[in-house]
């Protein structure tokens, strides 16, 4: 039987996962996520622990990630020249909006928040660096799914859609005449489909050859702010992914 030699590095980066998303664990309990055997994820733990990048705590010998990884974060950010030039234009956007701008990417099929400038209203969405939005409903997401196209497309909606509201997209075919809309328009209004009273508005950020590989958004309370879903704001979002895309790759045209 064939070995295979990444193995052991591939539960490992699961274990890392696994105490990212869902904090600390026991061995017993990652080992039943991951479905290891219990000496298995015990040995991989203290791999882990010994190279600095999981640490135990004290209460039911658990293990959680130390401030290592933020070593591998850093050198990620330092050398990702779209986030180097993300934060001060999302600066200029959030003050100008007055609503919270972000910058969102697929990775892993997953909507990622990578950047955000908090909003300067006293109200606030709730969003965090790293989180993860939902793709058929968001703002950001649309964008990101209008990006792609045959089976990626296809796999990407095959995924259950889960309703937040009332106003929420949940069918297949819904999703699809809005990603339509968005190829057309080249930008997306949403309101109230993933929060109740929460608007966002979405355009694509482009490489030097044209194709999206982000997108840019602002979002914030449709009452009690000055935010508006209306063509002021969309063309300043607009300027603002225009701005991004020509200083991350210089010779990037927006379409």
């Amino acid at each position: 039987m064939k070995i295979n030699p990444y193995l052991s590095l591939q539960k490992g980066f699961r274990v890392l996962e696994l105490l990212a998303s869902r904090g600390p664990r026991n061995v017993g309990e990652i080992a039943a996520e991951l479905v290891l055997e219990n000496s298995n994820a015990s040995r991989l733990l203290k791999s882990l622990a010994e190279l600095g990048y999981a640490t135990q705590v004290s209460r039911r010998g658990q293990y959680q990630l130390s401030p290592r990884v933020l070593m591998l974060a850093r050198g990620y950010l330092a050398g990702e020249q779209l986030l180097k030039e993300a934060q001060p234009i999302l600066r200029e956007l959030a003050l100008v909006a007055r609503a919270s701008a972000h910058l969102g990417m697929l990775v892993d099929n997953q909507a990622i928040v990578v950047a955000k400038e908090p909003s300067p209203e006293r109200l606030q969405v709730s969003t965090q660096i790293g989180g993860q939005i939902p793709l058929h409903a968001s703002a950001l997401g649309k964008i990101l799914l209008a990006s792609r196209s045959g089976e990626e497309l296809d796999d990407l909606l095959n995924r259950p859609l889960t309703s937040f509201t009332p106003k929420t997209i949940t069918s297949k075919e819904g999703l699809r005449q809005a990603i339509e809309q968005v190829r057309r328009e080249g930008y997306v209004f949403e309101a109230g489909e993933e929060h109740s009273g929460i608007g966002c508005i979405g355009v694509p950020v482009y490489d030097a050859s044209g194709r999206c590989i982000a997108a840019l958004s602002v979002a914030g309370p449709l009452q009690g702010t000055p935010f508006k879903l209306d063509r002021a704001h969309v063309a300043l979002v607009r300027q603002k992914a225009k701005e991004l895309s020509q200083r991350a790759s210089p010779v990037a045209v927006s379409p």
